[in-house]
């Protein structure tokens, strides 16, 4: 067919992509308890586990809720409830809970931000500040590579101790969480994951509403677990299999005060909410919640991929002095600002302060020092109001 083209059309890939908003919403569950079998060879693909975007992949890998009920796992479960409630999300299963596989599982996968694990409370040999001291480990030794995880989030099936106190240990990266959708003591790790994708960085895991809501749930005032057209979350649970309507409200603030991540209901207001996003250490630590974390970091690669196509790179000196150049620093200080411009931009930060000093001699054994500030936003926990009554105005 001899035709004249005059204009040429080039088909454009990415435009519908799911990463089109970053990668903060990559989230990994390690998956503990599933039998020797092809659904488990597929997961654990030779160590780099596989990454779903909804439930029908899931379902492809043969992860359906016949598979959880024949193998006691909930792991369809968990997968259903991640992406109700982050739609838009990524979740990458790993199967083995080997500190050794988790780390080459990670490794291969560069956009997971952070993952989930359950562990089984054992009463007779205590394993929870254990578990939490390894996950933490796990974590400390990635930041040592300049690989940032935000989170490791702890589900604690079977937990009926609370009195460890977990603002006393140093694992400002590690939470732990003891709310359940059923009093089976198993802990809802995939719909507490989702809360964490569907947020963005600077956002609390309690919220009562979020920034951006998925379309379906778009124009009501808040953002529960609870959905009553699907009859989810209608009663919310303790891993000690309390149901927490019927939990003193002194034991549920030591529960609070101790770290543990529950989930509850406010007074006269529908739905069930994670009650906050603690993490193990000491509350006056800055790294004392989840969301301080996530930002934390998401600066930290901002700043860190920023500046690496200027290492080695030619650095032009004050011919007087021998320091760097003025117009030097501030080149680079231009390229950090306009990056954390756009966090400012998106409401991720308040605001930033960049220095670099150019009085600084530049060599190997010498390192560019440069500083920056992070604003970070404050979330409201609380309000006190003081109502009265009047005759007039």
């Amino acid at each position: 067919m001899a035709k004249l083209d005059g204009v040429n059309i080039e088909k454009l890939q990415g435009g519908l992509q799911r990463l089109a908003n970053g990668t903060d919403n990559h989230v990994g569950l390690i998956v503990i308890g599933m039998p020797a079998d092809a659904v488990a060879t597929a997961v654990n693909n030779g160590g780099k586990g596989v990454a779903i975007t909804a439930v029908y992949d899931a379902e492809q890998l043969g992860i359906n809720e016949s598979y959880d009920a024949n193998n006691s796992l909930t792991l369809h479960q968990d997968i259903t409830e991640f992406f109700r409630l982050a739609p838009e999300a990524t979740l990458y299963l790993f199967n083995s809970d080997v500190v050794a596989d988790i780390q080459a599982f990670i490794s291969q996968n560069k956009e997971v931000k952070g993952y989930g694990i359950y562990m089984t409370y054992d009463s007779e040999t205590p394993n929870l500040v254990t578990t939490i001291n390894g996950q933490q480990t796990i974590i400390n030794g990635f930041a040592a590579q300049n690989r940032l995880l935000d989170f490791a989030l702890i589900g604690a099936n079977g937990l009926d101790d609370y009195t460890e106190d977990l603002r006393a240990l140093d694992a400002p990266n590690t939470s732990v969480l003891v709310g359940c959708a059923a009093n089976d003591g198993i802990t809802a790790l995939g719909a507490a994951l989702g809360m964490l994708a569907v947020r963005g960085v600077y956002e609390n895991l309690g919220s009562v509403d979020i920034e951006s809501k998925p379309l379906a749930y778009r124009g009501n005032e808040s953002y529960p677990l609870t959905d009553d057209t699907e009859a989810v979350w209608l009663n919310a649970y303790l891993s000690d299999g309390n149901d927490i309507e019927t939990v003193d409200n002194a034991v549920l603030q030591s529960i609070i005060t101790n770290g543990y991540i529950a989930i509850a209901a406010y007074q006269e207001y529908p739905g069930y909410f994670i009650e906050n996003s603690y993490t193990c250490v000491d509350e006056e630590s800055d790294f004392a919640f989840i969301e301080n974390n996530r930002v934390w970091n998401k600066a930290a690669r901002i700043i860190r991929t920023t500046l690496l196509p200027r290492v080695k790179g030619v650095v032009k000196k004050d011919p007087q002095t021998g320091y760097i150049a003025a117009t030097t620093a501030a080149y680079w200080k231009t390229l950090i600002d306009t990056k954390l411009d756009q966090m400012v931009a998106n409401g991720e930060i308040s605001g930033y302060e960049t220095a670099i000093d150019n009085k600084q001699i530049v060599n190997s054994t010498a390192p560019v020092t440069v500083k920056v500030s992070i604003v970070a936003n404050g979330i409201v926990h609380e309000f006190e109001v003081a109502v009265g009554l009047t005759n007039n105005i």
